[in-house]
């Protein structure tokens, strides 16, 4: 919408036009024409005011945009700030001018307002300017002289603003805002709003910044200013659809009024869609009436074709286009639609332009141009605007489905030529061409295999049907990695046996990466077992086996002795071996890189319960993806899964699974020991929450899913997690049936003594510890004591220190039952001491019902070492309990129950942890200490919700938070 500044004014400037005579008081005040015409709330784009802010000798802004990019909101928010700082303003508005014109009167009007709006500011003006005006050739520029007269007699700043500079069709109003620029005197700033570039030519004076040109690329909204919009429009949107819409949108403005509308709307009648895709129909409208208007006939044209792939340059559109157009005709064609905002420049190899993977709904492709040798290598490329592509899409399956087929049929020899395999075997497919689509789909995965893009190469082979596989035993392999990716196992494992039971058998080097895939559908199912049997094979590749398959092998081998409880051979083996090279270049990302072997090793010192150690890896990973620039899914992910078992220990279940429910992805584990962390982060949030019965059935569903995919160590941790919620409950009887089921799935495996399964014994020891406890026989205690010493022991023969740290609470509680009081406190400053040297809080606290009291009475006791006191007292703060929640209200809310509601919700997880931090009242420096952040991170984040709490300090962001939780 753009805002009607001063249009009482324009109504009596016409009026007085016929009369001869100047409007003797316009409608709208000096300085608050805009505000007084519309009545909303605006953006405040602190970054774009910024620069609009007037410097010495600057002469003119130009605002250059299509419309939808928010000039003129920008512009009212401006001029707010100017009238604060006592800057007078005068506004005129061409587009309203336009609609009055009749009989070729648009310079008279335009005059007559231009004069009204500087009377508006100072009436001398206007009567110096009347005073001189003469019905001669040099008229206008009389006029205007007379004018910058007036304004430099005023002596105070003035900014004047003509909008909507396209609508202007008179030459003598072009020529009139070209001397309006070139006589400007000092106090004096042009601003001009246009849709185009500007019909009349700047000649400012020497120096950088005489004149500031935003375009469409200024404008567009950073991902933090469409997340304030939206939230403006939507106050209960996520921070992550939010997001999501602004790559959808791309930034420009007018489309996310549309969406959000649309999802305002769509919530009110049915269900939100899977990444809230809105309906097509508005945008389609928008760009029919705003965009679509402005083009020529061929630029359409060749923009619906270019919609078909993802990315293209002038040469795919001229071959798309067919005969009678070249790559030069088809740049001098697309390159003002970039103007325009509606295409933008991509890098070969680069992911592209915001919101432009995913938001589309095609395939992730990221890295494909960088195969494509045939392509020159200058080659400009671009992608569509998302919205604009779907809109375009629908044009294009408007057409004949004959002239469609000859399309794709043209774009897949183009784009396997330039490498692009992913959409080279789409359009083979749309243009049933099934043998090509089968042949590209073979070469492309064995490109992308042998450069390390494992991710790409199985989202290649995804798109083929059954059908198209044929009897073509590669495809069939490359079918087999989908079915692992896509965790259907049971078919994996088939596909599999079909393959090694192949008559004419298959090449070396793919049997080597048949291997491979058995190792890790080994490792998904956590068969430590059924990995040792291809240890063999996995150690003694042939000499055809290509040299990323030689490097998943490392990191399959550490794997599998951190299952066996061999942390350091794991560890040294990620040390010791040489870094697998394809070509020149280290395999650092993906699956079977050197960043995914680091953190295993970061898991086998989580595994022996060192949370120091595993945090320092896992925190070196981060920073050198973020040195190299590496965009690897598989390793983000993998991080922060295992970051969450760190967050869980500092800062409590409810930080930690924030942290997984913030990160796309984060929930779906990619090894077993990742899926069964997530599980129980997850639940131990809801339990933290007070929602019980959620806990007891999100275990349920895990424990099914968990025995489909016969995962039994992690059963077994389910059900004694469990079992512990049912204690917990009071519900002896059902943690009696969980015992059952626990001693159940151990008679599968009564004789394990090593590997992952000796876990499922380790579970059913601790259920019947536990359950002991809560029914507190005192005759059994001496004897559960014995039991407690003797897991323990095992514990620390397999060096699994950590897991020792609860046993001795229990063990201290007993003792304390028994009367000990004297050995129950040296136990609980055994546990506290091992605690803090690993970094475990709150395995401490989980360790008991009683835990928390211990660990109390242990801190009293004079002159204990001042470091234990402090640990205690950390131990203390994370126990802090969340409000109560009602279990029956708000069954689709998050799992952070009282961290998404009312005003942290605006937060991201970060600022939620300062500003529990300074509740507090701790200073900055101990949050940056306590959050391992610098003492400017700190600052720059209380900046942060000091605006979005509209806070103007410390005191005021912590009463603010108090009164609401209180319920004020």
């Amino acid at each position: 919408m753009q805002p009607a500044p001063f249009a009482g004014s324009a109504a009596s400037s016409h009026t007085g036009a016929h009369a001869g005579s100047l409007p003797g008081s316009p409608a709208v005040s000096a300085g608050t024409p805009a505000l007084r015409t519309r009545s909303r709330r605006l953006l405040v784009r602190q970054a774009l005011l910024q620069r609009l802010s007037p410097v010495p000798g600057r002469r003119c802004i130009v605002l250059r945009a299509p419309a939808g990019f928010g000039k003129s909101s920008l512009l009212l928010t401006w001029q707010r700030e100017l009238v604060a700082e006592g800057i007078d303003i005068a506004w005129v508005r061409l587009a309203e001018l336009a609609e009055l014109t009749v009989n070729g009167e648009g310079d008279l009007h335009f005059m007559t307002a231009l004069m009204g709006a500087l009377a508006a500011v100072d009436a001398a003006i206007a009567r110096h300017a009347v005073a001189h005006a003469q019905p001669d050739a040099d008229a206008i520029e009389r006029l205007v002289i007379a004018l910058v007269r007036g304004i430099a007699a005023h002596g105070r700043q003035i900014v004047l603003v003509v909008d909507d500079v396209h609508s202007a069709q008179s030459e003598n109003v072009h020529i009139a805002l070209q001397l309006l620029v070139a006589y400007a005197p000092p106090n004096l700033l042009c601003v001009f709003a246009s849709r185009n570039s500007l019909p009349m030519t700047l000649a400012p004076a020497p120096g950088a910044d005489t004149v500031l040109t935003l375009e469409s690329d200024d404008l567009r909204f950073s991902l933090q200013e469409s997340v304030d919009y939206l939230r403006m429009r939507l106050p209960d949107l996520d921070e992550r659809s939010a997001a999501a819409l602004h790559r959808l949108a791309d930034g420009w403005p007018a489309l996310l009024r549309l969406a959000s509308a649309d999802l305002r709307r769509r919530r009110s009648a049915r269900p939100l869609p899977p990444e809230g895709v809105p309906d097509l129909a508005p945008f389609a409208a928008y760009f029919g009436a705003h965009v679509f208007p402005r083009l020529s006939v061929t630029q359409l044209r060749l923009l619906t074709l270019c919609a078909a792939p993802t990315r293209f340059s002038a040469a795919l559109c001229a071959e798309l286009a067919g005969t009678g157009y070249s790559a030069a005709q088809c740049a001098e064609l697309l390159v003002p639609a970039a103007r325009e905002g509606l295409l933008r420049g991509v890098t070969p190899g680069a992911t592209g332009a915001p919101g432009a993977m995913g938001a589309t709904g095609d395939p992730a492709e990221p890295g494909s141009l960088v195969s494509a040798p045939q392509a020159p290598a200058d080659e400009r490329w671009w992608q569509l605007h998302p919205l604009l592509r779907r809109v375009l899409l629908a044009r294009l399956a408007s057409w004949p489905e004959a002239e469609r087929q000859k399309l794709h049929a043209k774009a897949w020899p183009s784009l396997a030529l330039r490498g692009m395999h992913h959409q080279a075997v789409r359009h083979a497919l749309a243009a049933h061409d099934h043998a090509a689509a089968a042949r590209l789909a073979e070469r492309g995965a064995v490109a992308l295999f042998v450069q390390g893009k494992l991710i790409e190469a199985i989202a290649l082979v995804r798109q083929l049907d059954p059908a198209t596989l044929g009897d073509n035993p590669n495809l069939r392999l490359w079918a087999a990695w989908v079915e692992l990716a896509d965790y259907r196992l049971d078919d994996c494992a088939r596909s599999i046996a079909a393959l090694r039971a192949e008559p004419g058998g298959i090449e070396p080097a793919m049997r080597y990466r048949l291997t491979l895939l058995e190792c890790l559908l080994a490792i998904r199912r956590d068969d430590s077992d059924a990995l040792q049997q291809l240890l063999s094979q996995l150690l003694a590749p042939p000499a055809a086996a290509d040299d990323f398959a030689r490097a998943g092998r490392r990191n399959v081998l550490t794997w599998l002795h951190l299952r066996n409880g061999e942390f350091e051979r794991a560890r040294q083996i990620q040390r010791d071996e040489p870094l697998a090279m394809i070509g020149a270049e280290p395999v650092v990302e993906t699956l079977f890189g050197s960043l995914v072997g680091q953190c295993l090793v970061g898991l086998s010192y989580a595994a022996e319960g060192q949370v120091h150690g595993a945090e320092r890896i896992y925190r070196n990973v981060l920073r050198e993806m973020h040195e190299r620039g590496t965009r690897c899914t598989e390793v983000r992910r993998l991080t922060a899964q295992l970051l969450a078992e760190v967050l869980y220990e500092r800062h409590g279940p409810l930080v930690a699974a924030r942290s997984i429910e913030e990160q796309p992805g984060t929930q779906s584990g990619l090894i077993p020991d990742t899926t069964l962390r997530m599980i129980l982060v997850a639940n131990r949030a809801l339990q933290a929450a007070g929602r019980w019965r959620e806990a007891l059935e999100h275990l349920a569903q895990a424990a099914a899913f968990l025995q489909r995919q016969g995962i039994d160590r992690g059963l077994a941790c389910v059900l004694l997690e469990q079992l512990q919620v049912q204690l917990t409950r009071n519900d002896s009887d059902a943690a009696r049936a969980t015992l059952q089921d626990l001693e159940a799935l151990h008679a599968l495996h009564p004789d394990v003594e090593s590997g992952a399964l000796r876990q499922v014994a380790d579970s059913v020891a601790q259920a019947r510890i536990r359950l002991a406890m809560h029914d507190n026989q005192p005759a059994q205690l001496p004897l559960l004591l014995s039991h407690i010493e003797a897991l323990a022991l095992r514990y620390r023969q397999r060096g699994q220190v950590g897991l020792g740290v609860a046993l001795q609470l229990q063990a201290a509680e007993i003792e304390r039952r028994l009367g000990r009081t004297e050995a129950s406190g040296a136990r609980v400053r055994a546990a506290l001491r091992l605690g803090h040297r690993l970094g475990l809080m709150q395995t401490l606290l989980g360790a008991h019902d009683n835990a928390l009291a211990l660990i109390r009475a242990a801190r009293a006791v004079p002159n204990l070492d001042p470091v234990l006191v402090f640990f205690a007292e950390r131990i203390e703060a994370l126990a802090k309990p969340p409000q109560p929640r009602d279990e029956h209200a708000g069954q689709g809310a998050s799992t952070i129950s009282r961290d998404d509601r009312g005003l942290v919700r605006l937060l991201t997880l970060r600022e939620a942890e300062v500003v529990e931090l300074l509740v507090q009242a701790m200073p900055n420096k101990k949050i940056a200490l306590t959050l391992g952040l610098s003492l400017d991170t700190v600052k720059w984040h209380l900046k942060n919700i000091y605006l979005k709490l509209d806070a103007h300090g410390r005191d005021a962001v912590a009463k603010r938070l108090r009164m609401e939780r209180e319920g004020k």
